[in-house]
């Protein structure tokens, strides 16, 4: 019965922590703000941008 409870614990613990990013990569969507994770910086680009994007990069070729 313990290992269960551990195990339920860990999967909420889980849940949680993956919560907490969706969240905050949502909030720097919303912002149009970058996002940093764990010191790594990441951009967020909606299906606009990134077809754009792909096609600069083609036309730069």
């Amino acid at each position: 019965m313990n290992e269960l409870l551990e195990n339920e614990a860990f999967c909420v613990g889980v849940a949680v922590g993956l919560d907490l990013y969706r969240r905050k990569v949502i909030a720097a969507h919303e912002k149009r703000e970058p996002l940093m994770i764990n010191g790594e910086l990441y951009y967020l680009q909606d299906g606009r941008e990134r077809l754009l994007q792909e096609i600069i990069n083609e036309i730069c070729k």
